[in-house]
């Protein structure tokens, strides 16, 4: 009888401790109290279905299929690995909560889902990374961006992460809606997939500096998101039984919210990195440069033009760049530990 082995089925077959995080978890603890005003009251309690269509339950719901399975004799438009939804009806609008094995997701939506008027507000979501490296990362349905590549996303070489995303904006308040330009808005989303059109990207980012909106703003924060959530993640992601809480800035100022809120560099290359870019913003205001945070995300975006010739003058750096443009998968990690142990697992940046 000692030949049989003790081994845990759940976790072989990729259900992962995030996924047992209850909807009423995710609705006290990842929404703040300004989404849920602005949500407002639940109003309708929907049942819990599950879905293996990229479909969605209604228009701007839909899923992904990264590794483009064809399933039922090769048929497209179905997932690999089934997810469950529920749909909360809300005063104003309604929330969504997706889950499958890897990846919890909370989505508000303000408006008439119904008549496909409702704008997405917020959304807020952890994933387990143990398979990031590999094909099975891109397995989840409720991933935005692939995680596959061996080098750039490998995880942590001990203990178990989890990352995070976090998105909330006021409704009403995108760029294209106060001013109908919507590739001026892509922009804003991303300048660095308009690096390759140079006049365009300096014509967009003149008008961005006046404009206190930071990079990736497409929309006016929601107040309380960026003071509040970040000790909510926590909460979460410990409970779970999770050793590091992990996440990808886009920006330099979010990844200044991160340092503020204790997370690390989890690779030395981007810890210098961004040690030679504040020290670059540091020179442009000693030689009288006025930034505001905002400006100083966007000059960090504008060290990546090519030529640097094209940099406006004044801002140029001498050389470093944002380590992530958030089109491939190099992303740029940070990690916080959650526990006593975790600190003893990495106590500083990886060398590679």
């Amino acid at each position: 009888m000692s030949k049989f082995k003790k081994f845990d089925v759940g976790e072989m077959l990729g259900l992962t401790p995030i996924a047992r995080v209850s909807d009423l978890q995710i609705y006290s603890t990842l929404l703040t109290p300004n989404v849920r005003s602005l949500l407002g009251d639940i109003v309708s309690y929907g049942l819990p279905t599950l879905m293996e269509t990229e479909k969605g339950l209604f228009p701007g719901d839909e899923v992904s299929n990264l590794n483009d399975h064809r399933l039922y004799g090769g048929q497209p438009g179905f997932v690999r690995f089934p997810y469950v939804s529920t749909l909360y009806r809300t005063a104003y609008g309604a929330l969504v909560i997706k889950r499958d094995a890897m990846k919890i997701k909370a989505m508000g939506w303000f408006g008439d889902i119904d008549r496909g008027n409702a704008e997405l507000i917020y959304k807020a979501a952890l994933r387990d990374r143990r398979f990031d490296g590999t094909r099975r990362a891109n397995e989840t349905a409720l991933l935005d961006f692939p995680f596959d590549d061996p080098v750039f996303n490998r995880p942590l070489p001990a203990g178990k992460g989890t990352e995070l995303s976090i998105y909330g904006f006021l409704p009403g308040s995108r760029l294209s809606d106060a001013l109908g330009e919507k590739e001026y808005e892509d922009f804003v989303a991303n300048p660095f997939a308009f690096l390759d059109r140079p006049e365009l990207f300096l014509s967009y980012f003149r008008r961005a500096w006046k404009s206190r909106r930071a990079p990736g703003q497409v929309a006016a924060p929601i107040p309380d998101v960026s003071r509040l959530v970040g000790p909510c993640f926590e909460k979460v992601a410990r409970g779970a039984g999770y050793d590091f809480l992990e996440n990808c800035p886009s920006h330099y100022h979010v990844a200044m919210w991160g340092l503020s809120m204790g997370y690390r560099f989890t690779y030395q290359k981007d810890a210098q990195a961004i040690l030679a870019l504040a020290a670059g913003i540091v020179r442009l205001k000693e030689s009288g440069v006025r930034l505001n945070r905002a400006q100083e995300s966007w000059a960090c975006v504008v060290q990546s033009l090519r030529p640097v010739e094209l940099i406006p003058e004044g801002l140029y750096m001498g050389g470093p760049t944002w380590p992530q443009n958030n089109i491939d998968q190099k992303n740029l990690w940070m990690n916080k530990p959650l526990n006593k142990r975790a600190a003893e697992l990495l106590t500083g940046p990886l060398c590679a």
